[in-house]
């Protein structure tokens, strides 16, 4: 920290003086340079201040280059330097006591350091005492023979400068010990005073313990506790009344920046080896800026008390208190760092791992309370972090670091401004795997803060690097001569492209795009680790300035060359080279080609018209100090110009405006000087400009005389002749051919690389050629930058290799030509250009083979235990595929899991391009056992690379889905699996038949069915008939109309061969017309109009035996007895036998009489008897005549079925009788669909539901 407050000191100081010393618009602008104090090696800058005021700004004056320490020194009255090591030392002898007198000695740039050996006996100590002369800084130390332990200091208290042994290790000890003089700044003659006492008890105070408040604003009154504690163990070692001062710093080393409270709390005498706490209130400033402070409390803080120990006198609190806003303001609660959703982690035991090859954003809150973010990355091997943080308040002030596991730390961010970043690469941790700490730590401020992880890979790239250069010392303008550089490759591979060496002469360090480019030359690059010398042919321009220059060589300027770092590619030539004779002064003046001296003013300055790109030469010397140009600029247009100092001289340049204006200046010193119109005022302003160039007068930097160089824009600098001779092509040791026809041969299968060469002389080189044994080739070709070469690539056809894009080629991925034997020629030409180019033809090894399976089928939607039924190919895609490898065709689930091997083999190969390898189709049957789901097959082949491949991508292939059904749970509720459920599943169909196989589904479920009708056997009507299976109206004609004897009306018992075919009924005929067909009538010779009954016989109304055809008598009583015409007969003789037997039995007139009657009535019933016989037959014999006449027409049948209904009483019957059913109805309408008149419908529908009508 002092280290750090001292540079800053410096800085601010030099700025000042600077401010001081240079007016807004000068002629006369020098350069000067700050100064620090620093010493290599030395923890001086790390000591704790012993005392509040023991640190502050101090001013470096530098030394007075005048050397007033005489050449022969008598440093402490002797003769001769005090030297600057413990060897050197003066002595000033055993126990030393010099004051006030004291010895006295000299410090200055040329001698800055004296050292003095002390020697003491025991129980002594030693105080001394520095005189600073005036104007002078010199600090005064206590130290060890090696200067490396500082046992006690004083830097900031001039003119004088106190140390003592008291209270350090030296106190009390025979020991020899040495002062150390040092000069930070200015010079002259010091005294050293020098007194050895007897050491004496003294106290000791410490601060053992500090707390104060988290959280405070500005204005607070806040309460302070904290424990002084007197450590002297010797009971007269008090400390007396002392003070304790209240520090506010931002980190726990008391500065000159830090805060000291106003408030002073006095402590009252505190005995040895006793302690007191203390609880104060402590009033902040209300000017307090927002922050985190540690609180830091110093007891007898300005040394007012001796001491054993003036280092141990304060304590800074180990936490923070926040000033302001802390992270739950700013978050408005709970912190969510990196998305945790509390504070990260402090340290690496309670840091979150954030995940493996981690490239991600995180946001997190930082103050003082918290101190510490610590996140956990694992980096796989190959990787690296790069790390960048930003805070939302830029003026915050938060550091980033890289810790490895083990706790070394890779890198650390610790910039002044944000982002701030840090990185693995080019450390020994890049590609190393592991866990990496990324830890954010507070220095000052609260904000938010932004963390960006990115994990790269860690790419092996070569590192070229200069590390010597040499040359001749001089050389005169156009001279050719030799440089050599030693070219090292510092990276992680070998390098493979070539790499270009430039050489360059620069007026000053470092190199710019305006230095002289003297010569270049290409090599192959080279293995990690090695070295190379590398000759570099070079040429001193004509037209450079003579004097003094740096020589530099530069590899891959143009970073054509991905390296591990592009920052460390060039060194220089130790000492100078020097061209022709350096200037003294300016001899004659031609400042920018126009004849004599440029003005010293504006009013004189020379006009170099508008601007335009363009290098104007001048001359200084110290009686020409300044040249004055002035330049036109248009509208829109930006004014860049370089002034390159001449090489015996210093300049500096500036520009103003129209008005006289400064718009830009470059004082700078040892370096070349720039201004611009751009980003100023001016940006793009017209006008007329001035260009002021002035001598530098400043000590720091002479002035010199001598040509500079004024560059207008970016004018084409100068470069140095080129040829090809002696150049060897591609490292073939010659020049290459130049055509096709002379093409030098490289052979077969060749590996060349180099650099190639063309210029006016030799305009085309040309190679040829061959690759054999399935090989591959690349061939690179890069011109050099700008350069017009061309290059074509031939085949041994003399055709333009397709793929060749005029850069590059590789055959391994060319169809046409990839492991193909042929020839090949590549033709460069120079296009009327010269310079290098860069040609790499190397043969590749066979590509790798490439197993392809396709054309796989596999599988259908089947039931397990079933038979599967598979095929698919192999081929080798690309180079050759020799030996064994193992393939395996598996069922696999939804999910991929492997169910079930189908097939697997070893399989021996020597194929190449497109051939095939292995043509499989087969079968197996899928395990009982299987699970219902859908499945797929899946090939897979060599995925343990047993040949090698270019790819595994296409070693498996995957069919397409189908599905399994479990054969039990298929049948799981069908136990004779004839597809109809055992029990019901809610569709309501059920396996009538459950234990035996059926595939009937019409009269009953999974029953018998040996003809496959639907019908089972039990109940189809034709077992056997697959056409039948029901007869419903049961006439032996199966319902089917277009099966086997189909009844043609079904639904109606019939006959064979029917009315309307088989199945029909019979034809209606009634031979005697009486109502009854032929076939029901048991009458079939009734007498015309007779009434008969069902069964076609007459009918006998009154029951006596007579019918009324011939009942004469129809209604005679019931148990009558009737004569032969039914009529009743009645006994009139009343009496005896006698009359009897001869009629004689009653009166005689009446008897007569009446037998009269008798005789008559029974002989007309003869003849009446005989008549009706007569008609019966006549009509019996005309109906006869008539039905044969008709046997051919169905109209006449029909017209007979409708008369003998009509004619029929019985056939009358009403629809509306209540002997006809429903079903009768029902039946009658299905006749009458099928065409038969309503008549024949009831006759026909009678026969079957009242047959009594007929019978």
């Amino acid at each position: 920290m002092l280290r750090a407050m001292r540079t800053r000191t410096i800085l601010l100081a030099s700025l000042m003086i600077m401010m001081s010393m240079t007016p807004l618009v000068s002629a006369d602008y020098e350069k000067e340079i700050e100064q620090g104090k620093e010493f290599e090696n030395s923890p001086v800058f790390d000591l704790p201040a012993k005392t509040i005021d023991s640190v502050g700004p101090r001013i470096d004056t530098g030394a007075s280059g005048r050397a007033p320490c005489s050449a022969v020194q008598t440093d402490a009255g002797s003769a001769g330097d005090a030297g600057n090591t413990s060897a050197t030392a003066k002595s000033l002898g055993t126990d030393p006591t010099n004051g006030p007198t004291g010895v006295s000695g000299c410090v200055d740039a040329n001698d800055p350091e004296d050292m003095y050996s002390i020697t003491t006996t025991s129980g002594k100590e030693v105080d001394v005492e520095l005189v600073v002369p005036t104007g002078a800084d010199f600090d005064l130390y206590l130290v060890d023979a090696t200067k490396q332990t500082f046992y006690d200091y004083s830097e900031y208290n001039d003119p004088l400068e106190q140390v003592t042994t008291g209270g350090t290790a030296l106190e009390g000890n025979a020991t020899t010990f040495y002062v150390w003089i040092n000069a930070y700044s200015g010079d002259g003659t010091y005294t050293l005073r020098v007194w050895t006492n007897n050491s004496t008890p003294k106290p000791d105070m410490t601060i053992t313990m500090v707390e104060g408040p988290l959280k405070a604003q500005a204005g607070d009154t806040v309460s302070v506790n904290y424990t002084v504690e007197n450590l002297a163990n010797n009971t007269s070692a008090t400390t007396g009344v002392f003070d304790v001062f209240f520090i506010l710093s931002t980190d726990t080393t008391y500065d000159q920046f830090d805060t000291i409270l106003d408030e002073v709390s006095v402590e009252a005498d505190l005995a040895a080896g006793a302690s007191r706490n203390t609880t104060t209130s402590i009033v902040l400033p209300a000017n307090l800026s927002n922050d985190s402070y540690h609180w830091i409390i110093w007891a007898d803080g300005y040394g007012n008390i001796t001491e054993s120990d003036e280092l141990n006198n304060n304590m800074a609190s180990p936490d923070k208190m926040v000033v302001g806003n802390d992270c739950t303001d700013l978050m408005g609660g709970t912190q969510n760092d990196g998305g945790l959703g509390a504070d990260a982690g402090n340290d690496v035991a309670n840091a979150t791992n954030m995940g493996s090859n981690v490239t991600s954003s995180y946001t997190g809150c930082m103050d003082g309370a918290d101190g510490d973010d610590v996140y956990a990355f694992d980096v796989p091997a190959g990787y690296f972090l790069e790390i960048e943080l930003d805070a939302e308040d830029q003026t915050s002030d938060f550091d980033l670091y890289i810790h490895y596991s083990n706790g070394s730390e890779v890198d650390r961010g610790l910039a002044g401004s944000y982002p701030e970043t840090a990185t693995a690469k080019l450390t020994d941790y890049e590609g190393v795997g592991g866990t990496y700490y990324v830890n954010i730590t507070h220095y000052s401020g609260v904000s938010n803060y932004t963390l960006d992880v990115w994990t790269n890979q860690s790419i092996p790239a070569p590192d070229y690097t200069i590390d010597t250069v040499t040359s001749a010392g001089s050389g005169q303008p156009g001279d050719m001569f030799d440089v050599t550089a030693v070219l090292e490759n510092e990276g992680t591979v070998d390098g493979v492209s070539s790499v270009e060496l430039i050489a360059i002469l620069s007026v000053n360090t470092g190199v710019d795009w305006y230095d002289h480019e003297v010569g270049s030359t290409t090599t192959s690059g080279i293995p990690m680790d090695t070295n190379t010398s590398v000759t570099i042919s070079s040429t001193i321009p004509a037209d450079i300035v003579e004097g003094g220059y740096y020589l530099y060589v530069v590899a891959d300027q143009d970073d054509l060359i991905l390296e591990r770092d592009e920052t460390n590619n060039q060194a220089a030539r130790t000492g100078q080279f020097t061209v022709g004779n350096a200037e003294t002064s300016c001899v004659s003046q031609n400042d920018a080609a126009m004849g004599g001296d440029a003005g010293n003013d504006a009013a004189n300055a020379y006009d170099l018209g508008n601007y335009a790109d363009a290098e104007y030469r001048g001359c200084i010397d110290s009686n020409d100090a300044s040249d004055y140009y002035t330049i036109t600029m248009g509208a829109g247009q930006n004014m860049n110009v370089t002034l390159v100092d001449p090489p015996s001289g210093a300049v500096n340049l500036a520009l103003l405006d129209s008005t006289g204006a400064q718009v830009d200046s470059d004082s700078s010193w040892f370096s070349d000087s720039e201004v611009t119109t751009i980003d100023t005022s001016n940006d793009g302003v017209a006008g007329t400009y001035t260009l002021i160039v002035n001598r530098s007068t400043s000590w720091l930097e002479d002035g010199g005389a001598g040509t500079y160089r004024l560059l207008i824009g970016n004018p084409a600098g100068y470069v140095a002749p080129f040829t090809c001779a002696g150049h060897s092509d591609a490292g073939t040791g010659t020049d290459a051919g130049t055509d096709m026809s002379n093409a030098i041969a490289l052979g077969a299968n060749p590996s060349v690389m180099g650099q190639g060469c063309l210029d006016g002389q030799d305009s085309s080189d040309a190679y040829q050629f061959n690759i054999e044994d399935y090989n591959n080739i690349n061939v690179m070709f890069s011109p050099d930058m700008g350069s017009p070469f061309t290059a074509n690539l031939y085949d041994e056809e003399s055709n333009m290799v397709a793929g060749w894009n005029g850069t590059e080629w590789m055959s391994m991925g060319d169809s046409e030509y990839e492991g193909q034997d042929g020839m090949f020629t590549l033709v460069v030409d120079s296009a009327g250009g010269e310079g290098y180019y860069n040609l790499s033809i190397n043969t590749m090894p066979p590509a790798p083979a490439d197993l392809a399976i396709s054309n796989l089928t596999c599988g259908a939607e089947m039931v397990s235990n079933e038979e599967l039924f598979y095929s698919f190919e192999i081929h080798n895609l690309r180079g050759p595929a020799i030996g064994d490898f193992n393939w395996s065709l598996n069922l696999v689930d939804d999910t991929g899991a492997i169910v079930e091997e189908l097939d697997s083999s070893t399989m021996s190969t020597y194929s190449t391009y497109g051939q095939m390898v292995l043509e499989r189709a087969s079968s197996t049957f899928i395990d009982a056992t299987t699970a219902s789901g859908t499945y797929s097959c899946h090939v897979v082949m060599n995925m343990d690379r047993a040949i090698d491949e270019i790819e595994l991508m296409n070693n498996e292939m995957i069919g397409e889905n189908f599905s399994i059904q479990n054969e039990e749970e298929l049948w799981a509720n069908d136990v004779d699996r004839d597809g109809y459920n055992t029990t019901d599943t809610g569709d309501g169909i059920v396996d009538d038949c459950p234990d035996k196989y059926g595939e009937s589904w019409g009269d009953r479920y999974g029953c018998a069915d040996l003809d496959g009708d639907g019908w089972s056997n039990l109940n189809d009507f034709s077992p056997l008939d697959e056409s039948q299976w029901v007869d419903e109206d049961e006439d032996g004609f199966g319902d089917n109309s277009s099966g086997y004897l189909g009844d043609q009306c079904p639904g109606v018992y019939g006959v064979e061969n029917g009315d309307g075919g088989d199945g029909c009924p019979p034809p209606f005929v009634d031979t005697d017309e009486d109502g009854v067909q032929d076939s029901d009538d048991d009458c079939d010779s009734t007498p015309a109009n007779a009434t008969v009954d069902e069964s076609g016989c007459e009918v006998d109304t009154d029951g006596d035996g007579i019918v009324d055809s011939m009942d004469d008598c129809p209604a005679t009583e019931t148990n009558a007895t009737v004569d032969s015409m039914g009529c009743e007969v009645i006994d009139n003789n009343g009496g005896s036998d006698n009359g009897d037997s001869d009629n004689n039995g009653g009166s005689g007139t009446e008897d007569g009489g009446q037998s009269t009657d008798d005789s008559a009535e029974s002989g007309s019933d003869v003849v009446m008897i005989g008549g009706i016989g007569f008609g019966v037959v006549v009509i019996i014999l005309l109906t006869f005549l008539i039905v044969r006449k008709g046997r051919g027409g169905d109209d006449l049948a029909g017209d007979s079925f409708a008369n003998a209904a009509f004619d029929q009483p019985m056939g009358g019957v009403a629809a509306a009788d209540p002997s006809i059913t429903p079903e009768q109805l029902q039946y009658e309408q299905q006749l009458l669909a099928h065409g038969y008149t309503a008549e024949q419908a009831r006759a026909y529908a009678d026969q079957h539901f009242r047959p009594w009508l007929n019978q």
